[in-house]
């Protein structure tokens, strides 16, 4: 196994090698690259980060809304924060006024909190939820329809492997 040389990031999933290490236990590099981040440390250059491309695309797609929203705040057409909001989520207006305001708050708490961590998948599953929400809406649902709450979980297969 690798050693490790630094301590974990502010996140706690960074880890540091040498890239001698890379070399020699790669097996255990890419392993631990699948926890989290991995920064491998160069005699000859700038650290090298090893990451999974799947969680760099989301961290992309979060900063993509982060941008979106900063966008919208700071935007100079009139009208409330919340009304300019349906500009990059048309969606929104599937939700009631009350719905959009908590909407608003939460999306920008979360945003704000994300960004302070530098981790943004809380952003973007605040984001889906809404919109799950909006689509159910959209769909006919409506917050009066009554559910049906299963006393005990019906195991499913897993379609993977079916």
């Amino acid at each position: 196994m690798f050693r490790i040389i630094g301590d974990m990031d502010t996140a706690g999933i960074s880890r540091t090698v040498r890239s001698s290490e890379l070399s020699r236990h790669s097996a255990s590099v890419f392993r631990a690259a699948e926890e989290g981040p991995v920064t491998i440390t160069r005699r000859d250059g700038e650290p090298l980060t090893l990451a999974k491309s799947s969680d760099i695309a989301y961290e992309q797609e979060g900063l993509e809304l982060a941008a979106q929203l900063m966008a919208v705040a700071l935007s100079d057409e009139p009208g409330p924060f919340v009304d300019r909001l349906r500009g990059p989520f048309p969606w929104l207006e599937f939700l009631s006024s009350t719905d959009r305001d908590s909407f608003a708050r939460e999306i920008v708490d979360v945003a704000r909190a994300c960004a302070s961590v530098s981790r943004f998948d809380r952003l973007l599953v605040t984001l889906r939820a809404w919109r799950s929400t909006a689509e159910a809406i959209s769909a006919g649902y409506t917050p009066d329809d009554e559910l049906e709450w299963m006393e005990d979980a019906d195991p499913v297969l897993d379609p993977r492997t079916a």
